[in-house]
């Protein structure tokens, strides 16, 4: 418990440290270093000084040379200080310029992988972490779902009420889609009015929960509108590419859509069809 509180004590300090602005941290580095040049001449006297007359070596020492090492100390105090403070402000400058300009990458990166509209992430991106999630089901055999919704009768809903209103209900769509999934799955806006979620550990039947629940949750959000799900899960065993993955979903997306959209299609490969309507 001690050597977790002293690791705790230790970081705290360092936090602190860090949060000094340079300006105030380089002179207080100029301080020590500066008074550390009498005391460093003084305790190398001493030290050279005969050890038979340590102590009137000692007397005499402070009663004739008193000033001289007051001189230097606060001259070498003063200037370490001074030249502490100047190098300061300039690396203080450095510091927030370099802090303003990462927050700006990172503002561009977020904005580079998601969509303006919506806040999802990308199709390019997409790809980029359906890969990396791939990969880490094999690695980690863990099963890996994706859902692939799609708007019903979009393109009624823009002629109907414009784009504008098609707009946002794309938006609300997202937001309902975002609030229905789990903290560590990702939305993506695959299309126009097409999403996909990527689902990290999730087996076949939470696949399905979470696109019921999405399904029944769009079409009571008073906009009027509906989506087809089509799901799929990938095991972890076989190897499977982006596109094997994203096909599957698809066709499973076109059978919601073939037996009468509002529904979820999670046929797997060999299995009979099995549709769940809102």
């Amino acid at each position: 418990m001690a050597a977790r509180r002293r690791r705790k004590s230790d970081l705290e300090a360092t936090r602190f440290l860090r949060a000094l602005p340079h300006y105030v941290l380089y002179p207080a580095m100029g301080f020590f270093v500066g008074l550390s040049s009498p005391v460093g001449a003084f305790l190398l006297r001493y030290w050279l000084a005969d050890p038979l007359l340590k102590y009137p070596w000692l007397r005499n020492e402070l009663n004739y040379n008193f000033l001289f090492y007051a001189y230097m100390g606060v001259g070498s105090v003063v200037s370490f200080m001074v030249f502490g403070y100047v190098l300061g402000l300039r690396s203080e400058r450095q510091r927030i310029s370099n802090r303003v300009l990462s927050a700006r990458v990172d503002e561009l990166h977020l904005k580079s992988v998601t969509d303006a509209l919506t806040g999802a992430y990308s199709h390019g991106y997409l790809h980029e972490i359906l890969e990396i999630e791939i990969q880490r089901s094999l690695t980690q055999k863990s099963p890996l779902s994706i859902l692939l919704l799609d708007i019903d009768d979009f393109k009624r809903i823009n002629d109907s009420h414009g784009h504008l209103f098609g707009d946002r209900v794309i938006k609300e769509t997202a937001e309902t889609i975002n609030a229905n999934i789990r903290s560590e799955d990702i939305l993506g806006r695959y299309g126009g009015d097409e999403f996909v979620v990527i689902m990290p550990g999730a087996e076949h039947d939470t696949a399905h929960q979470a696109a019921n629940r999405i399904c029944q949750a769009i079409a009571k959000n008073g906009y009027m509108v509906t989506v087809s799900i089509g799901a799929t899960t990938f095991a972890g065993r076989d190897k499977q590419g982006v596109k094997d993955l994203i096909a599957a979903a698809d066709a499973n997306l076109y059978l919601a859509k073939r037996e009468g959209k509002n529904q979820v299609a999670d046929r797997m490969p060999g299995e009979p069809s099995r549709l769940a309507r809102s």
